[in-house]
């Protein structure tokens, strides 16, 4: 899935940092939040011990938290809020040696890198269960951990061997950042960043004038693109983290977000959360004037079913790993309402 002898190639510091940015800071009408505004609170026989703030440092237990009794995640979350943190993360020593010890068996340098992270996602899984654990909000509780096997069948489903991935993200000055992954034998063998592929100007806004030639490149320098994403990085920003419901359909409609080529698997997957975005949007409409409370009536999920079976379609990724993709980012989007 991922080679332990990872090739990285031609990735500027300019564009870690621009993709860093766009990952860590969404826009101040998110729903996310600023995911760089968290709490840590260390337990000590699953009791309060001391708190960190990542933006303030180590800061003072409240006085409402008692000291001689276990932490909940009634308490977790209302520590959250008061200190207007995004996350709140409650650990203790019997937590940490547990993940040490996760990361110590299935740590292997010659093996597949996401092969040995998957452990990892169950030791937090367990100490989660085991009360050594808690995180608010509490999102992805109910999230089915996959097996090796079927995140490899959706990784092949994804990105066929012998065949590369771009995602481009541009500003008005141009290029923000990009990358190109490419796959052989299957897993991803490099990640490349604009630069591999010879110096493609990028001139200001008028970046859709390069996409033909960026993929021509990439054709040549990597192996075939299955899937280029190619967006205005403030559009996808909005769409990423949930600013507006419709900024997919209509960024799709302008061509503020291209996607080309747009293989199968993605065109289900664009067309299912289109038709429920696009319903959520009507629904919001409706209620500006709705006396009668229609708006409420309008199940978007099950209009999102509909669009599903008269298309024949199914979402194929779900199929494979055992749950939707885009159910998750839904329900991050909404982190900032927990």
């Amino acid at each position: 899935m991922i080679a332990a002898d990872l090739r990285i190639d031609h990735l500027r510091p300019e564009e870690l940092a621009a993709a860093w940015r766009f990952a860590t800071e969404p826009p101040a009408d998110s729903r996310i939040g600023d995911v760089r505004r968290g709490l840590v609170l260390l337990l000590r026989d699953r009791r309060p011990a001391a708190l960190a703030d990542l933006t303030d440092g180590f800061v003072p237990l409240p006085s409402w938290l008692p000291c001689d009794r276990a932490v909940d995640a009634a308490a977790l979350r209302r520590l959250r809020r008061e200190r207007g943190a995004t996350w709140a993360l409650a650990a203790g020593a019997e937590a940490l040696r547990r993940l040490d010890e996760a990361v110590t068996a299935g740590f292997d340098p010659s093996a597949d890198l996401l092969a040995c992270a998957l452990p990892l996602a169950q030791a937090v899984r367990d100490a989660r269960l085991a009360g050594e654990l808690l995180f608010s909000p509490s999102l992805l509780d109910d999230l089915p951990i996959p097996s090796i096997a079927s995140v490899r069948g959706a990784l092949d489903l994804v990105l066929p061997d012998d065949r590369s991935a771009l995602l481009y993200a541009f500003g008005s000055r141009g290029l923000s950042f990009g990358f190109i992954a490419e796959k052989r034998h299957g897993a991803i063998v490099r990640v490349a960043g604009h630069d591999a592929l010879g110096g493609i100007a990028v001139r200001g806004t008028h970046w859709k004038a390069a996409v033909p030639r960026i993929l021509a490149e990439a054709a040549r320098r990597f192996a075939p693109p299955a899937v280029g994403v190619f967006a205005d990085e403030s559009v996808l920003r909005g769409i990423v983290f949930g600013s507006e419901g419709a900024a997919l359909p209509r960024a799709l409609a302008t061509r503020e977000v291209i996607v080309d080529p747009l293989p199968a698997w993605l065109g289900v997957l664009l067309g299912l959360d289109t038709a429920a975005k696009a319903a959520g949007s009507a629904r919001s409409l409706l209620r500006r004037f709705d006396p009668f409370g229609l708006a409420e009536r309008l199940d978007v999920g099950r209009i999102a079913g509909e669009v599903q079976r008269r298309l024949g379609a199914e979402n194929p990724i779900a199929r494979v790993l055992g749950f939707d993709p885009l159910a998750v980012l839904s329900r991050l989007q909404q982190w900032r309402e927990l």
